[in-house]
């Protein structure tokens, strides 16, 4: 774990904030003074610039939402994964209410049956994908845990647009070469990860004295290594989940804004852009889901009487701050993927993993070795490409 002089660390989050909130603003008035109609019926429109802004907003704001999950304190103290939810998901409903209402709306609040059950599905899929997010960084970290989540979002985001909402494809051997440049890209990235512990663990075996190899016995290098073999898998688990449900989040906005008739959805039927009058939706969605995932995730714990540690000093802040950060991202991503599709707007915002990888390997020291990061630096680089292709021929 890498020490931090806590003045920097926060200093940092107050950076992002800053930034977020600047994106966040842009596109609000973009859209304000300069509003164009979104596209309908699976169509997409390229040549709107709010599209472009969202995906260049949501690339900076995704690419840091997660810094603060590394905070050292929360390490120290082993904070459980649903107990980080909690804030996050309060502090997620929270700012996309405080959007929603700062960006003015003409009509008011719109909830409809088919608005609020959008919001709930957007909020288990979301809080899903954010407790594997959580889990994978933790095992993987911030480099690597998203760039292999981001390539499995990017093909689940492509099927969604193809399969249920007919965006078109302008060309399927490009599209399929940019899926595999994707798949690729994440098992370099998962390579990398694997290299760079192998090194880490051979410099540790090399620095063992003889007397404490004596003393551990021939099995704790055997022991250790197990151990780092059942984090990867279990970080690569966590990240096939997040890459999952995370490719799945922006199906409840494109069923909300054109309608899913097969499951009795009605198209949003407003006058204000759809993804704006989705916000109140997505935090109510969030706020009923999140009690129920609380309770089914320490059922058994709390059937015994057992309650979890909220840690509240160490946790609040760090939780808070990363709801905030990932809303503002959120919110930027709609507009991408309202413009420019499931094909190519949310799969483009993806492209954070290279900052997710500047701030593992330059910030946290993840990825160790001339060898680990030059194979992350092709992995990003391959999955960057398969990322453009699938923007010109998905």
């Amino acid at each position: 774990m890498v020490d931090f002089d806590p003045r920097t660390h926060w200093t940092v989050a107050s950076v992002i904030l800053v930034i977020d909130i600047a994106l966040v603003s842009a596109t609000i008035l973009v859209d304000k003074f300069s509003h164009v109609p979104p596209p309908t019926n699976g169509d997409t429109d390229p040549s709107v610039a709010i599209g472009w802004l969202g995906v260049a907003g949501s690339i900076f704001t995704f690419g840091c939402y997660g810094v603060l999950i590394k905070t050292p304190t929360i390490q120290a103290a082993k904070v459980d994964a649903m107990v980080f939810q909690c804030y996050y998901s309060a502090a997620v409903a929270f700012i996309s209410f405080v959007i929603w209402a700062v960006a003015g709306s003409s009509a008011g609040l719109y909830f409809t049956t088919s608005s609020v059950l959008m919001g709930i599905l957007f909020g288990v899929l979301w809080i899903t994908s954010q407790i594997f997010a959580f889990n994978g960084i933790q095992a993987l970290g911030y480099a690597v845990g998203p760039a292999i989540w981001v390539g499995i979002s990017i093909c689940m985001s492509f099927f969604w647009g193809v399969t249920a909402f007919g965006n078109p494809v302008r060309s399927w051997p490009g599209a399929i070469l940019a899926l595999l440049l994707l798949v690729g890209g994440v098992c370099l990235a998962a390579t990398s990860s694997h290299l760079s512990d192998k090194l880490q663990q051979g410099s540790r075996e090399v620095l063992v004295t003889p007397q404490e190899s004596a003393d551990c016995g021939d099995s704790g290098v055997g022991t250790r290594g197990a151990s780092d073999a059942g984090r990867v898998v279990f970080g690569l688990a966590a990240c096939i989940g997040t890459g999952l449900t995370n490719g799945s989040v922006m199906v409840p906005l494109s069923c909300f804004q054109d309608g899913c008739q097969a499951i009795g959805i009605s198209k949003y039927s407003g006058d204000d852009l759809a993804s704006m009058a989705f916000l109140p939706s997505l935090a109510l969605g969030i706020l009923i889901v999140q009690p129920v995932a609380f309770v089914l995730y320490y059922s058994r714990a709390l059937l015994a009487g057992n309650w979890p540690s909220f840690h509240f000093s160490v946790v609040a802040l760090p939780g808070c701050l990363t709801g905030m950060f990932w809303g503002m991202g959120n919110f930027t991503a709609m507009y991408a993927t309202v413009y420019l599709g499931q094909t190519i707007g949310f799969p483009l915002t993806q492209c954070c993993l290279v900052i997710n990888g500047l701030w593992g390997i330059l910030y946290y020291k993840e990825i160790r070795g001339a060898k680990p990061i030059g194979l992350f630096a092709l992995a990003a680089f391959v999955i960057m490409v398969g990322a453009t292709l699938d923007g010109l021929f998905g």
